[in-house]
């Protein structure tokens, strides 16, 4: 029987080098997920990023000026546009920009324009004038200003 074990050989690789490659496996995984999850890789998505800087409502014609920008890889266009009045949406607000374009590009700006339905003359001049200009990616951007 001793000379029947003797003459074979074991095939497997050693539980040392097993380990070892076991953890580097697990280590190379690791890097990978976390390069995805945490943006180290890159970038795989080309979402739009829109914001808009402080916009100039006037309370005599209800036209709210606002310049949105765009800070993502993708283009994304205006669907329409609310601001408020007393603390009420306006739902006959309309939307419109100083260009004949309502998409704005990759990395690019735009100045756009919320008209109310009526003139707001009941506002103050100089309070909180606050909207939003809703986009077709499903975004809101909002926006404050001061009425004037």
């Amino acid at each position: 029987m001793k000379a029947l074990q003797r003459g074979r050989r074991r095939g497997a690789i050693s539980p040392i080098l097993a380990t070892i490659l076991l953890i580097a496996v697990t280590v190379i995984a690791a890097l990978s997920v976390a390069g995805f999850v945490f943006g180290l890789l890159g970038s795989f998505t080309s979402a739009a990023t829109v914001t808009a800087q402080a916009a100039t409502c006037m309370t005599s014609t209800g036209v709210c000026d606002v310049t949105l920008i765009n800070t993502g890889a993708s283009s994304v266009t205006m669907t329409g546009c609310s601001v408020q009045v007393a603390g009420k949406a306006d739902a006959s607000a309309t939307f419109g920009h100083d260009n004949p374009v309502t998409t704005i590009g990759a990395s690019s700006s735009l100045d756009a324009v919320c008209r109310a339905g009526a003139p707001y003359t009941g506002q103050t001049v100089g309070s909180l004038a606050v909207g939003s200009f809703s986009m077709n990616n499903g975004a809101s951007v909002l926006f404050s200003g001061t009425w004037s």
